[in-house]
């Protein structure tokens, strides 16, 4: 029967995948169950432990309520492909791809740009959920304005901390607003706003790292071009890629500026190295210093070792200058300002020592549950096949053929950096510090694909072809459409809440994030306070700040009724460092009948987890 079927479709019915495929496919889901069964035990042991349980608790959530089924489904499917008789065309039936190589390409990149389009307004409503997004098209606002601080009105100078909480430069007497991000993401989307939609930047980003991968892949295998189609299909059916290209998150970016770096290093020539250098300044200074010199540093050390050294000496000496530019960014910022140099200190290099010092001061090898999940969320959100063509590099990264070493070794870096700085990442569809390096994944995966395939038969060169339709139909038909079904599901309730917010009858909200996860998220404002209401968070007033509000507008507020009634997801752990100044807020806002509450249409509400 099975037979028939697949000669009815022009099918020949293969035997099993290569054995070196099958090893990889089963230690690939031994690994995925194994670390799933493991993240599952070691959740708890560690929460008492760690300074801030909301982040673990939001770790958690959605490791048990969106990776967790997928990884185990991913496990079965790379089980089942080592016993299944596979359906395979032959060779001629697949001379497409090397007849037509650029017409794919252009339309796959197409397809990328049109799914981040739709995306956006479909999956997000165009709501940017997390202060990061939010603070990238705060900045993108004030750049498209000809400023780089934000003016603030002197009426709401004392109130500063409140309309903008967190993640702001620390301006000197609060006399305008920033944030504390580098501007390269901002500015992009800055200039895309200038032209159109600002919300097309990500997906025209994305569609240059499709380009830029095809690229670099078609200069390490030029007599194969399988092995570029791989790496491209790779990357268009990771969720992680095509979710997080509907979002204003700057690792969109990071990915597609940093293939462009490696196609130019390629090159090998004067133009492309100047050309890598000058992409590698944008790179940095998109949003944080630290991804992009991760992801450089193993060439650079590949040039040194290669006794390549005047090279080498350029590309350091080009990024230190870099780097330290960047550092000195906030303090540029400032002097352009008019801030006195002592007076800008504060945002100078030693902010940005004292940042790194902040986060490396707050290790604790608790981490490593964090960890160990946001590695098994990257895969969860990633083709099924990518793990099992990466275990299959292990010769090609072992004996350093090509880039291979370093493309991995970028990769370790930068789990082992966000291991002792920040293994907390907040929200993200699959693990956003990786993002950038998704290229490089995928092209270790053609490292793979290429070791496995050079000396095959053509039956079972097919049925790796097989293997890899069915695993990347997998990721597109189910894993993509439940990925972006969960996204949105999650940011739903934050966006019921923006509007109710955004509707309130008075010109003043003051929010009360207690016991509601990310609630503090929902203060935005314009950055020069066009909107009306103006959001402030209860936390960052004082007393006499609310009985001057008081006395002087129309207050409106929003808790942990209005939160839960619209979805939100409560916790008594979400807020409770802080929770005992709020309840103090509170009844000084009782004690003068001040406020009334923002009407919210109740929706169902998600249970505590």
């Amino acid at each position: 029967m099975l037979g028939f079927f697949f000669t009815r479709f022009g099918l020949e019915q293969a035997g099993t995948l290569p054995r070196e495929l099958r090893r990889a496919l089963i230690v690939s889901a031994l690994t995925i169950a194994t670390g799933s069964a493991i993240g599952l035990a070691f959740r708890l042991s560690f929460i008492a432990t760690l300074a801030q349980p909301m982040f673990v608790g939001l770790t958690d959530f959605v490791f048990k309520t969106q990776d967790v089924f997928w990884l185990g489904a991913i496990s079965v499917l790379l089980a089942a492909l080592t016993l299944t008789p596979l359906p395979i065309r032959s060779g001629q039936n697949v001379s497409l791809v090397s007849r037509w190589p650029y017409a794919i390409l252009a339309g796959l990149s197409f397809c990328v740009l049109v799914a981040g389009v739709i995306g956006t307004y479909v999956v997000f409503d165009g709501y940017h959920l997390s202060r990061d997004e939010f603070l990238a098209e705060f900045d993108a606002l004030v750049f498209r304005s000809g400023r780089i601080v934000a003016p603030l009105d002197a009426q709401w100078l004392p109130f500063a901390s409140a309309l903008q909480p967190i993640f702001m430069l620390p301006i000197p007497h609060e006399s305008g607003l920033a944030s504390a991000y580098l501007p390269i993401n901002a500015g992009f989307r800055a200039l895309i706003g200038l032209i159109g939609d600002d919300n097309w930047t990500s997906p025209l980003l994305a569609a240059c790292a499709v380009i830029a991968t095809f690229g670099v892949a078609r200069r390490l295998w030029p007599e194969r071009p399988d092995a570029a189609f791989v790496g491209v299909i790779l990357m268009t059916t990771s969720s992680q890629f095509l979710v997080t290209s509907m979002t204003s998150y700057a690792m969109t970016a990071h990915l597609a500026l940093n293939m462009i770096w490696l196609w130019f290093f390629l090159r090998d020539s004067k133009l492309g190295h100047g050309a890598a250098i000058t992409t590698g300044f944008f790179a940095s200074g998109l949003h944080q210093l630290i991804f992009h010199p991760l992801f450089v540093v193993p060439f650079i050390l590949k040039l040194w070792l290669s006794r390549r050294r005047f090279l080498a000496f350029v590309y350091i000496a080009s990024y230190v200058a870099i780097c330290l530019f960047w550092i000195s960014y906030w303090k540029l910022v400032m002097a352009s300002q008019g801030i006195a140099p002592e007076a800008s200190d504060v945002a100078g290099p030693l902010y940005f020592v004292h940042r790194a010092a902040a986060l490396l001061a707050k290790f604790q090898w608790s981490g490593a549950d964090l960890m160990l999940k946001n590695i098994l969320r990257f895969i969860s959100w990633d083709n099924p096949a990518l793990l099992p063509l990466m275990v299959l590099s292990y010769p090609a990264i072992r004996k350093s053929s090509g880039i291979a070493r370093e493309l991995i070794a970028g990769f370790l870096l930068t789990l082992a950096a966000m291991f002792l700085l920040l293994p907390y990442q907040g929200h993200g569809w699959g693990y956003r510090y990786l993002h950038g390096l998704i290229g490089s994944v995928v092209l270790v995966g053609c490292y793979g694909w290429v070791a496995l395939t050079t000396h095959l038969r053509e039956r079972e060169f097919a049925a790796c072809r097989t293997m890899l339709a069915i695993c990347s139909a997998f990721a597109w038909f189910i894993l993509f459409p439940a990925h972006a079904q969960q996204a949105h599901d999650f940011v739903a309730p934050y966006i019921r809440s923006a509007k109710a917010i955004e509707q309130a009858p008075t010109d003043v909200v003051i929010l009360d994030q207690s016991r509601l996860f990310f609630a503090g998220d929902l203060v935005r404002n314009d950055p020069f306070l066009r909107n009306r209401p103006k959001v402030l968070d209860l936390t960052n007033l004082t007393e006499p700040d609310i009985k001057y509000l008081c006395g002087h507008e129309n207050i409106s507020l929003f808790g942990y009724e209005q939160g839960v009634a619209l979805g939100m997801r409560p916790s008594d752990r979400a807020t409770m460092s802080d929770d005992d100044a709020r309840t103090k807020l509170r009844e000084a806002l009782a004690k003068l009948s001040c406020g009334i509450r923002v009407p919210a249409q109740s929706e169902p509400t998600i249970a505590d987890h």
